[in-house]
């Protein structure tokens, strides 16, 4: 890979900017002050420097991130917060995008990658990747209702659902667990069985869960078990 081409996707800035730092002397390679912005770099062996601080390495990103609610699942809108602006700007340089949504106002558990297959393996509808949630609804959820949920409840528009559990934590509180992803499924099958969803939470995905990222727009990467769960 490229010197510049490397920094630039680590969002030292632009191809300009950085060609700047190279000429600046700023960068260093193996300890050597670099002077060529075309030089080859191998990633995983050299080590490169800017003022003296390591330039990461890393290519394939697989992050956890506590979604807090106002913030779209997307990399880019024109009119509301995406959840890439609570990511190092590298994130979108290294084309790292979000597993499958969480809808705007829907706070929780977010998965994010620039491995397609790897993310593929996740929402893919064909595969039983259990999602858990905790909501807090206004109404009465039916007994019919609820048992239709359990059954595979079938939308007014036609869509039909997979079978889920559900369980009535207390009166206006439930989890529910789905192995699907449709569109605002979650508030549809509460509607459908007679309660509206006045808060939702996503609080797992598979195996992984928001165990320290309790904090609402916090993020680590995940670990190599927790990776190897979709690659299976």
């Amino acid at each position: 890979m490229r010197l510049d081409k490397l920094l630039a996707n680590k969002a030292f800035g632009s191809r300009k900017e950085v060609h700047q730092l190279i000429k600046s002397g700023r960068v260093s390679i193996n300890g050597v002050q670099a002077t060529k912005k075309d030089q080859s770099i191998s990633i995983d062996v050299d080590e490169v420097m800017v003022d003296g601080v390591r330039v990461s390495m890393q290519q394939m990103y697989y992050v956890k991130l506590h979604k807090p609610a106002g913030y779209v699942t997307a990399v880019e809108d024109k009119i509301h917060p995406v959840v890439m602006d609570l990511l190092p700007p590298e994130y979108i340089k290294m084309g790292v995008f979000p597993v499958g949504r969480l809808d705007k106002d829907t706070e929780g558990l977010l998965l994010l990658t620039n491995d397609g297959v790897w993310g593929h393996s996740i929402i893919n509808g064909h595969k039983s990747v259990p999602k858990v949630y905790e909501l807090n609804y206004e109404g009465i959820l039916s007994k019919e209702g609820l048992a239709r949920i359990k059954e595979g409840i079938l939308l007014g528009d036609g869509t039909q659902c997979k079978p889920a559990t559900i369980e009535l934590l207390e009166p206006g509180k439930a989890k529910i667990i789905i192995e699907e992803g449709k569109y605002h499924q979650v508030k549809r099958m509460i509607s459908a069985a007679g309660g509206t969803v006045t808060y939702l939470k996503r609080l797992s995905i598979g195996t992984i869960t928001l165990k320290d990222i309790e904090t609402i727009s916090t993020f680590i990467p995940l670990t190599e078990e927790e990776i190897g769960a979709f690659k299976k």
